[in-house]
């Protein structure tokens, strides 16, 4: 009897000791897995159509005030159909930003119907890549990159003005809350 009472306190000895290991490897991995970077969520549009924000700024480093819609286009190798068309209010805020437009009846109408003759195309260009470090219940992200739009306009079917807009520099941190971040991974919906 003494035999098996020796044999059971030693199998206890070593389920104590293994415990104490998984507890030890499950403490490290906590902790690894909270200082780790997670990839959240890159995002990446028309970046087929370039292979970088330099190129993208060499294409339209090349197109002159006076080319042909179907030269510029050519010139920047994109097809038309890529880009979407700007209504009146995108066409003005391009061309004159958010200034307040003032003059009599006349001129008001007079800069209307220019305006109604611009033909604005936008191709936005967008390559953000996002990671994430775990804390408390919520995660800090960390979003590097640039969020680009190249604007044409036309005036009469010859280019008024090629620009490109937006951040050339995208670099913000914000906290999220994990729950959310799980749910729109997996899910696709955040709440």
């Amino acid at each position: 009897m003494r035999e098996q009472t020796v044999n059971i306190c030693s199998i206890n000895l070593e389920a104590n000791a293994l415990f104490k290991k998984i507890r030890v490897l499950a403490v490290s991995l906590l902790a690894f897995f909270l200082s780790a970077c997670i990839p959240v969520g890159d995002q990446e549009v028309n970046t087929d159509l370039f292979k970088s924000k330099e190129d993208m700024q060499e294409r339209a480093a090349q197109l002159q005030p006076g080319m042909a819609k179907k030269t510029v286009f050519e010139k920047i190798q994109i097809n038309q159909d890529k880009f979407a068309h700007m209504n009146t209010q995108e066409v003005q805020m391009s061309i004159y930003g958010n200034s307040q437009v003032q003059g009599s009846p006349e001129q008001l109408e007079q800069f209307r119907q220019r305006l109604m003759n611009y033909e604005g195309y936008a191709l936005p260009y967008r390559d953000i890549k996002a990671s994430g470090s775990l804390g408390f219940g919520s995660l800090r992200v960390n979003k590097n990159g640039y969020d680009l739009k190249l604007v044409l306009i036309f005036d009469k079917g010859k280019l008024l003005r090629a620009s490109i807009d937006g951040n050339q520099q995208v670099n913000q941190d914000e906290d999220q809350s994990f729950f959310n971040v799980l749910m729109r991974r997996t899910t696709g919906v955040s709440f």
